[in-house]
């Protein structure tokens, strides 16, 4: 991994000045812009729709945040930056500029290459923001595709329409995008199999470097909730479902994308380095609106007032919950999140981080999990097996 120092220059080629770092914290960032043109259906993230006046001050407030980590920057080699929302793609160029002038100089040193990923919502997508985003070191998009077909994307509340997803995409290609990940969901409500497939092959007409598919999962308190109790919406059946999750790893399989976890796809070497952050158990820092952070064995995280955090001058008192995780904590999270990734957890890994073998921390479980089909060897990991994907929960759940 190169420890160069790097600040990505404001030009049109997005050129970089390297320098000596001094920093020795390797970090992911990511910053939450909880605003979007409307709520999903399904969706239970922190989001919701805001005036002009709402964005200027929740912006100001953001960057007041980023300002007060620089101790923190100080001591760190950026890896990662990864803005989420809500619809960071609402952001004008002049708002994402100011955003991205504020984080570049206050993190001074920058891995030779860094990953810097913003979502995009099909539809919001123009010209000049993609223009700004390269200028400004954006090198990865990830949009919200979810299905091919127009009426499904209707009846999840989706704003977009599949011909924004293909305008998008010219716009991003255009710009000079070559890294692109584009996000579908499985299990929607009156989905077939023959819509997932197509939705897949739809996906690959783009070629999209990176594909993350998910299945819907249906939160309380959420529209879609609601409208499956009542019987107004059907979900695919658990058989149905099962076969759309086979049916991606084929496809995929057979278009040249490595699966590297549970739901992510990836052209090789295009694995998305600010998510195996959170699967590695590397630290980074969450800013912005609810965002967690994970540091120095602590989770963090920030307040889901809205104005509370436009609110607070210091931003060191954003925090709500914070939770130091002792070392049993940090195994079972090492193992339930390393296995999402189909390389698995490295027993020698484990003993350098704990000092002792998995197998002699969980010898039942492991045991159990292997008798069962669901885990497998593989010179010193442990993997799940094409089983164990099908029932990933009841390996987490072993751990926790």
């Amino acid at each position: 991994m190169s420890m160069a120092g790097e600040i990505p220059a404001v030009s049109g080629d997005t050129t970089w000045i390297t320098c000596e770092p001094t920093a020795v914290r390797s970090l992911g960032v990511y910053i939450h812009y909880p605003f979007c043109v409307r709520k999903c259906a399904y969706c239970d993230f922190l989001s919701a729709p805001g005036d002009d006046a709402a964005r200027k001050a929740y912006l100001e407030a953001l960057i007041r945040e980023i300002r007060g980590q620089k101790s923190l920057f100080e001591e760190s080699v950026i890896r990662s930056v990864f803005i989420g929302g809500g619809t960071p793609s609402l952001m004008e160029p002049d708002e994402f500029a100011e955003l991205a002038s504020a984080l570049r100089g206050t993190a001074g040193d920058w891995e030779a290459d860094a990953e810097w990923t913003i979502e995009a919502n099909p539809g919001t997508v123009t010209q000049d923001k993609a223009r700004c985003w390269r200028e400004q070191g954006v090198n990865r998009v990830s949009m919200g595709m979810q299905a091919s077909q127009d009426r499904l994307l209707r009846r999840i509340g989706r704003i977009h329409v599949m011909e924004d997803v293909r305008q998008s995409v010219r716009i991003l290609r255009e710009a000079g995008f070559d890294n692109l990940n584009l996000d579908l969901m499985m299990g929607l409500p009156d989905q077939s199999r023959e819509d997932w497939q197509e939705t897949l092959r739809e996906a690959l007409a783009l070629e999209p470097t990176h594909l993350s598919c998910y299945s819907l999962i249906v939160e309380d308190g959420t529209p879609l909730k609601n409208m499956v109790e009542s019987g107004q919406m059907l979900l695919p059946d658990e058989d149905t479902e099962r076969e759309m999750y086979a049916d991606t790893i084929r496809i995929l399989d057979a278009a040249g994308y490595k699966q590297y976890e549970i739901s992510n796809f990836a052209e090789p070497g295009r694995e998305s380095r600010h998510n195996l952050s959170y699967w590695d158990l590397s630290e980074y820092i969450g800013l912005g609106l609810g965002a967690s952070s994970y540091l120095d064995g602590r989770r963090i995280k920030n307040t889901s007032d809205l104005r509370q955090y436009i609110k607070e001058e210091h931003p060191e008192r954003l925090a709500v919950v914070e939770e130091t995780l002792n070392r049993q904590d940090r195994m079972s999270e090492w193992m339930f999140l390393g296995l999402r990734k189909t390389a698995g957890v490295s027993d020698t890994d484990f003993k350098e981080m704990f000092g002792q073998s998995f197998d002699e921390i969980y010898p039942e479980q492991i045991a159990k999990l292997l008798w069962d089909g669901l885990l497998e060897r593989k010179a010193g990991r442990l993997c799940l097996t094409r089983r164990g994907l099908d029932l990933a929960n009841i390996v987490f759940e072993a751990f926790v």
